[in-house]
């Protein structure tokens, strides 16, 4: 029992303390202040006997609605702390709290302001420098007021005050809060491993392999384009892949070139077109075909047989080594299943669009198949295999 009553308790400290922190910021729009609202306390013993603690802000909202899209709203606050704002007994006057209140109204009037430039679609570093701007004239604002009403004391400068200030705020209105959405245009990349698997008649001088993967993606709404490199190293399953042959004196026919290692070089590079058929919050589905590149190089000998007198035996020595290559330009398909894992908004841009972005990034498992002819040994079949990346993709906000 003692210890459920120590855990009862301490969620109530908890809950106690995120409802303090809830209601230590008073926003304009909850109505005029009071001294109720000034709870804070002095730092320093030779401060000001009262002080009003208000700020200009944004606050960036997420919603996803209807079961995908992700809205995004950027809107403006005027609010002060009750903390940070103190006035001490003998100051609360009738005539400090009017003072007071028009520090905050000036706010919402910057705030109004500021909030019509974000309602015109500025978002991103814009923004950012927007909210500066319109910190800085606050300031100056508030220090023109302090000056020609003393701080307060000058009942007729402040009714002046109080009167243009009322009249600015009912002729702007309230500006309404537009939403963001992410727009047509993306792009992102992808990394990963994956294997390739070959099928006759190419596995007769090429094994299987791992493959690294690389690429980069962009796409307006559902259409996709995407460019992408793989790198592997088979192993040889022929390793006189040319079928070069030289017939020594003994009239047995022997291979005449080998490679200088185990494995070769595969590389391919490839470019294709997909459309989303499926895009979902967790899931979305993208076949694609396309163009591509692909070569196997390696390290090749030409060979020498001579005879060996201890061996009695034909043994090969290298004469001489090049480079060999066998390429082809064939066709590729296959799906990209992308399995969204985050999904957040940036508040700067990852690269040239200026406005805030939403990153998703996404476990990418793509099943492939490609086609090849390689020509150089008369040799044609097909690349299967399946690729596991991670891809991370960017997108523009745009206003609704």
């Amino acid at each position: 029992m003692v210890r459920v009553g120590w855990i009862v308790a301490m969620m109530l400290v908890v809950a106690s303390s995120a409802m303090a922190q809830v209601a230590d910021f008073k926003k304009w729009s909850e109505g005029m202040l009071s001294w109720d609202d000034f709870r804070g306390s002095k730092v320093e013993e030779n401060a000001s006997s009262s002080h009003l603690a208000a700020a200009l802000t944004t606050v960036s909202k997420e919603e996803v609605k209807n079961g995908n899209v992700l809205h995004y709203r950027i809107t403006a606050e005027a609010s002060m702390s009750r903390s940070e704002s103190y006035a001490d007994s003998d100051v609360r006057s009738e005539r400090k709290l009017r003072y007071y209140q028009l520090m905050f109204d000036q706010l919402e009037i910057y705030r109004r302001r500021l909030q019509n430039e974000l309602n015109t679609g500025i978002n991103g570093l814009e923004a950012d420098r927007r909210l500066a701007h319109y910190r800085s004239q606050y300031k100056d604002q508030v220090r023109t007021i302090e000056r020609e009403t003393a701080h307060g004391s000058n009942d007729k400068k402040l009714q002046e005050w109080e009167y243009f200030t009322r009249k600015d705020l009912e002729e702007m209105g309230l500006p309404g809060v537009p939403e963001f959405v992410p727009g047509d245009w993306s792009y992102g990349l992808y990394l990963g491993l994956g294997g390739s698997f070959v099928t006759k008649y190419i596995n007769n001088y090429f094994g299987n392999c791992a493959t690294f993967t690389a690429g980069i993606t962009a796409s307006y709404k559902r259409v996709a384009l995407k460019a992408d490199v793989a790198y592997g190293q088979p192993s040889f399953k022929n390793r006189n892949v040319f079928g070069a042959k030289v017939t020594t004196a003994d009239g047995v026919v022997r291979d005449a070139q080998g490679p200088m290692n185990n494995c070769a070089s595969l590389l391919s590079v490839g470019a294709a077109v997909g459309f989303t058929v499926v895009d979902s919050e967790r899931i979305a589905i993208t076949p694609y075909a396309g163009v591509y590149w692909s070569g196997y190089s390696w390290n090749m000998a030409n060979l020498d047989w001579v005879y060996n007198d201890e061996k009695r035996e034909y043994v090969s020595k290298v004469k001489n080594t090049v480079s060999a290559q066998i390429n082809n330009v064939g066709w590729q398909a296959g799906v990209d299943f992308d399995i969204k894992l985050h999904r957040y908004v940036s508040s700067t841009p990852l690269l040239f669009s200026g406005q805030r972005e939403q990153y998703t990034s996404s476990l990418r498992i793509t099943p492939f198949v490609m086609y090849a002819d390689y020509k150089k040994i008369a040799t044609k079949g097909y690349h299967l295999g399946v690729a596991v990346t991670y891809s991370g993709i960017a997108r523009a906000l745009k206003m609704e």
